[in-house]
């Protein structure tokens, strides 16, 4: 333990228990370990037993041991991570001392003794007595508590407009408080060094008071304001000679599910007492960690309100009495004015787009997926009825089970009567007696297709895949199945699509969509080798991907493949997409890009799957309606408008699959978090436009030594991904467009997702 100054060329070793304390001894800086064995280079209160954390510079990027803290000589101040790896706390030369103060703040000296650098400048979570916040600096929640101390989902910003909100900001929250200060100059909370009240200040007087009245005299007392984990900023106090904190004044006095996204997303909060939160998910979903409950859930089963087969009886509505799902405002669909519950129920019914409705005041609020918020009404929505749609599980009550009971024996004596007339016919059939009166038809040959592919018969692929036995996965429109066949003299292994979805389409319309992908001819897309087409079974051949979907190979455990390779990859895709939409005739619009369907051959490179499936965009035409198609969180926002779409909903899915390639994350952790991957940012779309408008990108990627090592082009690559992204269509880059952007070739400005408003 060392007070005073501190010169140039002091360290700090982690796990040596040496820090660098202030001359009360109220306060000490160094490396504050974890509970993970991990340490934060952080300032904490250390004369109480808690060793309370107060800030840390590396909070989402923990050191490990044999890391060290230098004021080298050079002037500079810096951590040296355990693996060779620096990361620059301050880089100027200047630096003649350093000191840790009696309030907290850490600050590091010129040689005449002026400031110019110092804790208080960069808050994390937490304000100490005499610091304030000026306009467009925030405070950001931890994760969970003290056991992850990175940066969590709840934001107290100093907005440039004046005023100060508090906001679910992984979520492109506007607030759920704030303090109405709009309209003044320079406002800044401020924490009283005298009198230990919160307040906002706008030069000349108090704008809005926070706390009335502390416990005096203020000199026994520890005092800090945090914006805690559950979205609630807090002061409070520790006696100097007691054993622990006690809350002085709160933003969330009461109501605590008035903070949004606290039970995370499908998530339904309660609160039994107005203080506790108690977190459930709503109807259809389940919690999707039950030791952290603010993870929020994920659905039971697959909900697809809008597939083809889909109709009212494969759902239900589920009734939540004083209950509300307030979403952002591009989450709701519509507001029906004039409604009542059967009316709105209705509404829910029969619009496959909507997931959940709200009736309030008489109007019907019809929402869409995430469903973000929901909770018991507070006061001022009370009286609001909340209804969710959810799969019918055809077992509602006693009476439909004795039905389903009587059905299934019914169709269980069918059966057996027809088995027995199948049995008495086959014997007649093969019988000599009856041989002669039997003309044998042969079995109708496969109908050629004029392209370069093979026409299999049913039986040849059911031999092939052993019965279909072989599953390889299943996707939207169907099963794959591995097998083995000969062509051209050669045993091949081969992947086998048994088509779900097109049972009902012509056999003219089918063999037209054949002939499309047959005559499609790139190294970046999946070859198609052959085709089935014999009563009901439709069937594609393709040559199998030794090496799975990029799916697997970007999130499965363990390291994650390389930057160089994973920009590769991106390029691929590209190339694979200019050609479907550009340079194939006729054009084709794919309409579900994702991981699931790009596929690695033996030597990796990357082929696009699945194409041709989804409506064509003809010669003569630049727009097409189709019904909706893809997976949700690569769809673009027009098909959720029922609007036409172009090959511009293709660029959008790009945009996000980019960017689950070049962080390897996927676009919304719900069913997983991996250990190690972030486990504050939900969202990745959210996040990447946070870190670009923040300008921390640099700073967030500074862990990864390869993506440092080619940091422009993970910028570049960024920035295209956010363009593919624009909400308006025609601000979205052609692939053409984005590929030239990829490879350096066109100039580009800033996403307007960036300049403009982060939602």
């Amino acid at each position: 333990m060392r007070s005073g100054s501190i010169e140039p060329g002091s360290s700090i070793a982690a796990g040596t228990n040496s820090s660098w304390q202030s001359s009360s001894g109220d306060f000490a800086f160094g490396f504050h370990k974890l509970d993970t064995g991990r340490f934060l280079i952080g300032i904490w209160f250390d004369k109480i037993p808690e060793k309370t954390l107060v800030w840390s510079v590396n909070r989402d990027e923990p050191a490990q041991i044999g890391s060290s803290i230098n004021l080298t000589l050079s002037g500079q101040f810096v951590l040296h991570h355990a693996n060779g790896s620096t990361f620059s706390i301050y880089n100027g030369t200047d630096t003649a001392s350093a000191l840790m103060r009696g309030d907290g703040n850490f600050i590091l000296r010129n040689s005449t003794s002026g400031i110019i650098w110092q804790s208080f400048d960069s808050p994390t979570d937490t304000i100490l007595l005499g610091q304030s916040l000026k306009m467009n600096q925030k405070l950001y929640s931890n994760a969970n508590g003290t056991q992850d101390y990175s940066t969590g989902q709840y934001m107290l910003e100093v907005q440039p407009d004046a005023n100060i909100v508090i906001s679910a900001f992984r979520f492109g929250d506007p607030g759920y408080w704030f303090t109405s200060t709009v309209g003044n100059k320079d406002v800044s909370l401020v924490f009283d060094n005298e009198t230990a009240l919160l307040y906002a200040f706008n030069g000349t007087q108090s704008v809005f008071n926070m706390t009335t009245s502390v416990q005096t005299p203020i000199g026994d007392y520890y005092h800090r304001a945090i914006m805690n984990d559950m979205g609630n900023f807090q002061q409070l106090i520790h006696h100097k000679n007691r054993s622990e904190w006690s809350i002085v004044w709160q933003s969330i006095n009461g109501q605590p599910c008035k903070v949004n996204a606290i039970c995370g997303p499908y998530g339904f909060c309660t609160s039994p007492d107005n203080r506790t939160v108690n977190c459930g998910c709503l109807p259809g979903y389940e919690t999707l960690d039950p030791y952290v409950p603010s993870k929020g859930c994920y659905p039971s089963r697959g909900m697809d309100f809008c597939a083809a087969n889909s109709s009212s009886s494969n759902f239900k509505v589920e009734r939540l009495e004083d209950a509300d799902i307030p979403n952002r405002d591009f989450a709701e669909l519509e507001v029906i004015s004039s409604s009542d519950e059967e009316s709105c129920m209705k509404e829910l019914m029969d619009d496959c787009f909507c997931s959940a409705a709200v009736l309030m005041n008489n109007e019907c609020h019809k929402k869409r997926l995430p469903l973000l918020n929901g909770r018991i009404s507070i006061p001022d929505t009370s009286n609001s009825i909340a209804f969710v749609k959810v799969p019918s599980d055809h077992k509602d009550n006693e009476n439909d089970s004795d039905a389903v009971s009587w059905v299934v024996l019914l169709v269980a004596l069918l059966s057996c009567s027809l088995l027995a007339l199948v049995f008495a016919a086959t014997a007649i059939y093969h019988h000599p007696l009856f041989q002669g009166w039997i003309s044998r038809v042969p079995p109708p040959k496969p109908k050629a297709v004029d392209i370069n592919l093979k026409a299999f018969s049913f039986p040849e692929l059911r031999e092939a895949t052993n019965g279909f036995k072989s599953k390889l996965g299943r996707g939207a429109s169907g099963t794959v199945y591995g097998g083995i066949l000969t062509l051209e003299g050669k045993q091949i292994e081969v992947a086998v699509k048994q088509l779900e979805q097109v049972v009902e389409q012509g056999e003219k319309e089918f063999l037209t969509e054949v002939q499309v992908i047959g005559l499609t001819h790139h190294r970046n897309l999946v070859r198609l080798l052959g085709f089935c087409n014999e009563q009901n079974h439709r069937l594609l051949v393709y040559e199998l991907m030794r090496n799975g979907t990029l799916s697997n190979f970007l999130f499965v455990e363990g390291n994650k493949p390389s930057w160089e390779r994973r920009a590769k990859i991106v390029h691929e895709i590209a190339r694979g997409l200019l050609y479907l939409h550009e340079e194939c005739d006729p054009q084709i619009i794919h309409c579900d890009i994702k991981p699931q369907n790009v596929l690695l051959d033996t030597n990796y490179t990357t082929k696009i799957a699945d194409f041709g499936l989804a409506k064509l965009l003809k010669k003569d035409k630049t727009r097409t309606s189709t019904i909706v198609r893809g997976t949700m969180g690569y769809m673009a926002p027009e098909w959720l408008k029922n609007t036409p779409i172009t090959t511009k909903v293709d660029v959008y899915s790009f945009g996000v699959l980019l960017l689950e390639i070049i962080f390897c994350r996927r676009h919304i952790e719900l069913h997983q978090i991996e250990e190690g991957a972030e486990k504050d940012d939900l969202i990745l779309v959210d996040w990447v436009m946070y870190l670009a408008k923040e300008g921390i990108l640099r700073e967030k990627a500074s862990h990864d030594l390869e993506v440092m090592s080619d940091y422009n082009r993970f910028e570049r690559m960024t920035m295209v991904g956010l363009w593919c992204l624009c909400p308006d269509p025609t601000q979205r880059p052609s692939m053409k467009k984005v590929t030239e952007m990829l490879e350096g070739n066109l100039e580009m400005g800033l996403p307007p997702l960036i300049v403009g408003q982060f939602n």
